[in-house]
């Protein structure tokens, strides 16, 4: 009895790596070989039931009969080989929900760390680059030629205190 119970499959079974791929080899390899044995007893079945012939019976109509008779067998049989099928979706499944999910996750996590970091810079150098565009406008402006025709001379404004550029260096 105990023996028994070492040998069933448990959910720790599955979960350790390779787990779920050895088990669905195992119970696809025993569904498979039930389908076959199904599959040889329908053959058989079916060719004993076709003839069993009646009084009275048109023609084809053993076949028919014998066709609807195991139909319920040849159920067995589909559904078997449709069996087959699911348990070897088991691992493709378990593989890409627990195994590439948590990598697939990282990486988007460290794609989208690396974009704000890079958003971040942009921002920092478009602000940079705007402060210089400022600057050089305003040195354009404080320039005054020899006739003192200068834009901040006409304003009176006057070009000697920080700059905007100068502000932004120092915040950063």
């Amino acid at each position: 009895m105990t023996e028994i119970n070492n040998a069933r499959w448990t959910s720790d079974h599955l979960l350790k790596p390779g787990g779920t791929a050895l088990y669905a080899a195992q119970q696809r390899e025993r569904l498979r070989q039930m389908a076959d044995e199904v599959q040889a007893l329908l053959r058989e079945y079916r060719s004993d039931l076709e003839s069993m012939k009646f009084d009275g019976d048109k023609p084809l109509q053993a076949r028919i009969r014998a066709y609807l008779a195991s139909r319920p067998l040849a159920q067995l049989e589909s559904d078997l080989r449709d069996a087959v099928n699911h348990v070897g979706k088991l691992d493709p499944e378990f593989q890409r929900r627990y195994v590439e999910l948590p990598e697939k996750r990282e990486k988007a996590a460290e794609k989208k760390e690396l974009e704000k970091a890079q958003k971040k810079g942009m921002n920092t150098a478009r602000s940079m680059n705007t402060a210089g565009q400022l600057n050089g406008i305003a040195h354009a402006l404080t320039d005054t030629a020899e006739d003192e025709k200068g834009v901040t001379a006409k304003s009176g404004t006057g070009g000697d205190g920080p700059s905007f550029l100068d502000y932004l260096e120092k915040r950063a």
